[in-house]
Parts: C-alpha cells; sequence; structure tokens
C-alpha cells in the first residue's frame, strides 16, 4: 500500500513549519504604495489597482474572531456539523476559515475572541492523502 501523503490545498497560500521552532504563517502580500494587505497574495493591489507594487508577506499568526456560524450541511470530502468563520488579523485582513479546538454549538465562541492560526487536515482525496490547509483555533 502507498504512503499516505500530507498535500496542501493549493501550493503558496501558507509555509509549513520544517523545523522543530519553526511556525506556519499564511502567505499574504501588501502594496508598497498603499498599504493595503491581501490574501492570498495578489499581484495587483485590489485597492489602489497599481501593478508591481504587491510585496509577499508573512501574516500574523493571532487575530479576532469577527463572525462565525455552525454549519449543519457539508459540501462532498466534509463532514458537519462544522463551523465557519472569519478572522480579522493585525494587518487589517479579514480571513474565511473554518474553526476548530472548540465545541460545535451555537454559542461556543464570541466575536472579538483572540483565534490562532493552525494547518490541520481538511479532507481526504480519492487516494487517501490527507488535503490540508488553514484553520484557526481559540486561544
Amino acid at each position: 500500500m502507498a504512503e499516505k501523503k500530507k498535500v496542501p490545498i493549493k501550493q503558496g497560500l501558507f509555509h509549513l513549519p520544517d523545523s522543530p521552532g519553526d511556525q506556519p504563517y499564511l502567505i499574504g502580500s501588501k502594496c508598497s504604495h498603499c498599504g493595503y494587505v491581501a490574501f492570498p497574495k495578489s499581484w495587483v493591489c485590489p485597492s489602489c489597482m497599481k501593478d508591481h507594487t504587491m510585496e509577499e508577506i508573512s501574516l500574523s499568526r493571532r487575530g479576532k474572531l469577527d463572525t462565525f456560524a455552525v454549519l449543519r450541511q457539508a459540501p462532498s470530502g466534509f463532514t458537519a456539523p462544522y463551523i465557519i468563520g472569519y478572522v480579522i488579523l493585525p494587518e487589517g485582513t479579514r480571513i474565511f476559515t473554518i474553526i476548530t479546538g472548540t465545541e460545535i454549538r451555537d454559542d461556543a465562541l464570541k466575536r472579538g475572541q483572540e483565534v490562532e492560526l493552525v494547518i490541520d487536515k481538511l479532507r481526504e482525496d480519492a487516494q487517501g492523502n490527507e488535503i490540508i490547509g488553514w484553520k484557526f483555533k481559540p486561544v
């Protein structure tokens, strides 16, 4: 039987730790003209529309929970129920994410609660490999 792999949902969205002291982070971009921060990274600034001004940056690992909802129906490959939400990072970027590390209840989380990035299994592909991506969990 072939060894199962951990496969990023898409290359270039996040950094996987490659040593024990290394931490994961999301890869964004910041406009050198207007300061807008984007995730995922962009080549043209979505704010000022300037070309060749976006520089790759590491985004903060912690943020504040903006909104969330418990989903009781799931797309193929996912298991319901689960929590999705938006997290606002200190850079001002709003990240759509799955929330993990808490009970799946409507009252399990609070707006403004501090959350932290984790890289975790999202689902499995047809070969049984783990498709991994970002999630946030309460601190």
